[in-house]
């Protein structure tokens, strides 16, 4: 039969209505296929993805190893909105400024994931140094791809030939990937690209831009998404100082969102709006906040908080209004699409994170307010620190807390120190300026007398004053002597050879030249070098200035006796100069400042006024370092752990204090050894030795 034939006996044996019937079915199936298999599928939310959605177990697990539990994921109510906003492809840019304790990383991983998994790009993460960035990627990506079932069936398979995946990239077989690296790096920001990009603890010092780079590091990071038209960019971390913190400036520029709750007492009753309130530490200034009593021992009894609207809410409410709450903008945003979130601990229902834990770790920071306030203010609250380093006080705050010794060295003092500071006269009359200081348990201080020797430092009568001072001895509780243990002199100045010619006659006593450190950018080095360095045969010590500086000023700003706290006497030794109020003033004039354009802070030492006894405190607290860094037993004393010998000016236990040397020197006063006229020889090749008359 021919094909024509057959054609028309198929027409034929069709009947009337067939083509109808045809027609219905054929649009039916291409409705079936447009709405299956050719349909867009919904977009889940994050949190959806995480947990579930309508009974379904959510596709996020927390990995073994990586927290006190594993297993399926179940968030917190703040949790659900962060976590949607970062895989929310409306929204370009978030920052968030956050404490402690709140889940943070989890919910980054957790974003990674849904990425990798719903709509699957090129991820990258920036720690601020490739060391963290290989933490990260091997303690929290590593293990998140391997323990989410929908992610470990995307591992691929490496064939023969092929590089295997390392900690700091991983490919999926679905063409996503997540690349790891160091902010720290020149190459951080290079040759890849990526359409998410999540940037972790920008306060970090690899955050910073260093000489003859490119400029800010995190717009070099955002460069890496150029390419693609829906990229998004979370970055945040824990900040650190209010003046340097980027963090902190970031947030400020977002529509800074805090998380709404609902009063349990009163919100159903006054309005939405009337009820809700965004929780938040409060402070004794201010009615609302975390509130507390304590017993007749001094320990917490009882935690509370006191609500905007007046109401008193008990810990056990936190989980319902935490369920019940909703992220809102408090601000406009400086660029659109920008959203900020503040995660603070007392919002998280973490254990670890309940009132009465929060409150026993403030209560503990007053103990040694100048070095646990700021971690609490920073870890906890997620705020940055704004360290007043004393100079928010008043002058007459100090003189009001100046108090009477019963001896000239008060109890609680273990050894004493000095800090001396060469003037040449530039301006003001020639001198050597000599502040001693005495320290006890927990750096606390005691100022033991402020001495001007008035006199050319070229000469050798005013270094003979210096010396009398040095070998003194200053009677203290039940007739005990001490004397000064170590003395950090300025060679800095314009007479630096007639201070080291001083110095090194005098170092088995340890009378030490020093020299401030070069420090660029801020740097915070060491307080006291692990070796001296020796110029032309004579050692000099270059000392951390800023740290040092940190430390002390920090110190004035401590408000009641205790660790670090520092005391001035109302009636200092005979011989020493009165503190008066250009002593105190001088105290507080170096300045904490953040220099045009950088992210750093450094001290900023006023050229057209005295500052010497501000310079005095940092040298003697230097001194007091190079003890502790000499021998532990000067720092273990400090903690009660040790027995100091005798007040000597040296010890023979001292690896740096010769045989035969100062040891075994009395207790009683001495003939000072004359002071050396400096003389400059010149030696083979220019090379300058200083070399004393005696």
């Amino acid at each position: 039969m021919t094909t024509a034939a057959t054609a028309a006996a198929t027409v034929a044996a069709h009947e009337a209505g067939c083509y109808g019937i045809g027609r219905q079915g054929l649009r039916g199936d291409l409705l079936g296929l447009i709405q299956n298999t050719l349909k867009f599928r919904n977009r889940i939310t994050g949190s959806e993805w995480a947990e579930g959605r309508a009974g379904q177990v959510g596709y996020g697990r927390i990995p073994r190893g990586t927290g006190s539990e594993s297993g399926p994921v179940t968030l917190y109510g703040y949790q659900r909105g962060l976590l949607d906003a970062m895989c929310d492809p409306t929204i370009p840019l978030i920052t968030v400024l956050k404490a402690a304790r709140v889940g943070y990383t989890r919910m980054a991983t957790l974003a990674i994931g849904y990425h990798l998994h719903q709509d699957p790009t090129l991820c990258a993460v920036a720690q601020p140094t490739i060391p963290d960035a290989e933490d990260f990627g091997a303690d929290e990506i590593g293990p998140m791809l391997r323990d989410t079932p929908v992610l470990a069936e995307q591992l691929r398979t490496v064939r023969k030939g092929e590089r295997q995946d390392k900690a700091t990239f991983y490919r999926l077989a679905n063409g996503a990937s997540v690349r790891l690296v160091g902010a720290a790096s020149d190459d951080a920001f290079r040759r890849y690209s990526a359409r998410f990009l999540f940037g972790d603890e920008l306060d970090a010092e690899g955050w910073t831009p260093k000489a003859k780079t490119q400029g800010d590091k995190l717009k070099l990071f955002w460069t890496r998404g150029e390419t693609f038209w829906n990229r998004k960019q979370i970055r945040g971390g824990t900040p650190l100082l209010k003046d340097t913190s980027r963090t902190w400036k970031l947030w400020l520029q977002s529509d800074q969102r805090r998380y709404f709750v609902p009063c349990p007492h009163c919100s159903a009753a006054t309005g939405r709006l009337a009820g809700w309130q965004h929780l938040e530490w409060g402070g004794p200034d201010v009615p609302h906040g975390v509130k507390w009593s304590l017993d007749e021992d001094g320990a917490v009894a009882h935690v509370w908080y006191v609500g905007t609207c007046g109401h008193r809410i008990e810990e056990g409410h936190k989980s319902w209004m935490d369920e019940r709450g909703e992220w809102r903008a408090t601000a406009r945003p400086k660029q659109p699409g920008h959203v900020g979130f503040h995660l603070w601990t007392g919002m998280s229902l973490n254990p670890n994170a309940a009132w009465p834990v929060l409150v026993g770790e403030w209560i503990e920071a007053q103990a040694d307010p100048a070095s646990l306030v700021q971690p609490f203010v920073n870890l906890r609250l997620g705020m940055p620190y704004e360290p007043t380093y004393g100079q928010q006080i008043k002058i007459e705050a100090f003189t009001q807390r100046m108090e009477p010794y019963p001896t000239e060295i008060p109890p609680g003092v273990v050894y004493l120190t000095a800090g001396v500071d060469v003037q040449s006269g530039q301006g003001r009359h020639p001198r050597i300026e000599v502040t001693v200081y005495g320290w006890g348990r927990g750096h606390e201080s005691w100022l033991i007398g402020h001495w001007i020797f008035r006199g050319d430092p070229a000469q050798r009568e005013v270094w003979d004053q210096l010396d009398r001072l040095l070998l003194r001895s200053f009677v203290g509780p039940d007739g005990r002597r001490f004397r000064i243990q170590a003395a950090a002199v300025d060679s800095g100045g314009h007479h630096t050879a007639e201070t080291y010619a001083f110095c090194e006659l005098r170092r088995a006593r340890r009378v030490w030249a020093i020299k401030g450190r070069s420090e660029k950018n801020g740097q915070r080095t060491r307080v006291w070098p692990r070796r001296p360095t020796v110029k032309n045969g004579n050692t000099v010590y270059l000392v951390g200035g800023n740290a040092a500086r940190d430390f002390v000023y920090g110190s004035l700003a401590v408000p009641r006796p205790g660790p670090r706290y520092i005391h001035f006497p109302s009636d200092p030794p005979a011989e020493a100069e009165p503190l008066d109020t250009e002593f105190f003033e001088q105290l507080t004039r170096e300045r904490l400042i953040t220099p045009k354009g950088g992210q750093y802070t450094v001290w900023d030492k006023p050229k057209d006024k005295a500052h010497e006894a501000g310079v005095c405190l940092v040298y003697a607290y230097a001194a007091a370092v190079g003890l502790q860094t000499l021998n532990k037993k000067w720092l273990t004393a400090l903690e009660g752990g040790a027995v100091l010998p005798p007040q000597g000016p040296a010890g023979s236990d001292d690896p740096e204090v010769e045989t035969g040397s100062a040891a075994a020197l009395p207790l009683v006063e001495q003939t000072p050894t004359p002071a050396p006229a400096a003389v400059i020889q010149k030696r083979g090749r220019g090379r300058r030795v200083i070399r004393s008359n005696l």
